[in-house]
C-alpha cells in the first residue's frame, strides 16, 4: 500500500474540513431545538470549519509575484520629492 504524499494531504485537508463543516452546518438545520444559542453556536462552528478549510486551500506564501524588475531599489535620479 501506497503511503500518501505531502501534496495529497495538503489537497485534501481543506476538503475533508469543508466536509465536517457543511454536515454540521446540515445537521444544526434538521435538528429540532428551540435553543438560539444552540443553533447560533452551531452555525458558528459550521462557519469556522469552512472558513478554516478556505485559508488551507489557499497557495503558499512563498509564491511572490515580484518581478525582477520592480525588486531593484531605486536609484537617486528615480527619487520623487
Amino acid at each position: 500500500m501506497k503511503l500518501p504524499t505531502p501534496q495529497f494531504i495538503e489537497s485534501v485537508t481543506p476538503i475533508f474540513i469543508a466536509s465536517i463543516g457543511g454536515i454540521i452546518g446540515v445537521t444544526v438545520l434538521l435538528t429540532d431545538s428551540n435553543n438560539d444559542a444552540k443553533w447560533s453556536s452551531g452555525m458558528g462552528l459550521a462557519g469556522t470549519a469552512i472558513a478554516g478549510a478556505a485559508g488551507l486551500a489557499q497557495s503558499s506564501k512563498s509564491e511572490s509575484t515580484v518581478s525582477d524588475e520592480d525588486s531593484k531599489p531605486i536609484s537617486s535620479e528615480q527619487k520623487i520629492l
